[in-house]
């Protein structure tokens, strides 16, 4: 099942994040996740609301753990697939698949999309945010049932295929 894969993700995004890896590529279909390793030491969790109580896979999956606005990029990482894993399911309903994701860079990353039959990459900011990453997967959800994504269609194509830029809105 596709929610449990990226629930697998994020937290496997989370602890190796903490250990100075970061996701570069994910591939739902053949449930794959590549990481590199960076440069300097470790940046710690900032979040949002303050540590859950309990620490661990166990504590991010009971209480409610979204990054802060300056959390270090794998942080807003691993809550993105998190958020993607809980709305999966709905997305599905509305012909709306999350396909992967490319994160070539440690400040952004794009969510690989197929809305129908068209593909489209969506690209949203890991770091420097000025607002936490607020919900991204009902946001995606809605954003594409609605149609609202042709607002943020860039010029061109990237790796021949549309991008939606969420940079400054998401």
């Amino acid at each position: 099942m596709d929610s449990e894969f990226l629930t697998h993700a994020s937290e496997v995004a989370f602890d190796l994040g903490c250990d100075r890896f970061r996701v570069t590529g994910l591939t739902v279909q053949s449930r794959q996740i590549t990481f590199c390793e960076i440069d300097g030491a470790s940046e710690p969790p900032v979040y949002a609301e303050g540590e859950p109580p309990e620490t661990g896979r166990e504590g991010r999956r009971t209480y409610d753990w979204q990054p802060a606005a300056g959390a270090p990029s794998w942080m807003n990482m691993a809550w993105l697939l998190e958020d993607l894993a809980a709305w999966v399911g709905q997305m599905a309903e509305d012909r709306i698949t999350v396909i992967g994701l490319e994160a070539p860079e440690a400040d952004w990353c794009d969510v690989l999309v197929l809305d129908g039959d068209s593909r489209y990459r969506v690209r949203i900011a890991l770091a420097n945010r000025r607002d936490p990453l607020d919900f991204p997967g009902i946001y995606l959800r809605d954003m594409f049932a609605e149609g609202r994504y042709r607002t943020y269609l860039a010029p061109g194509l990237v790796q021949g295929l549309p991008l939606v830029d969420l940079r400054d809105v998401l």
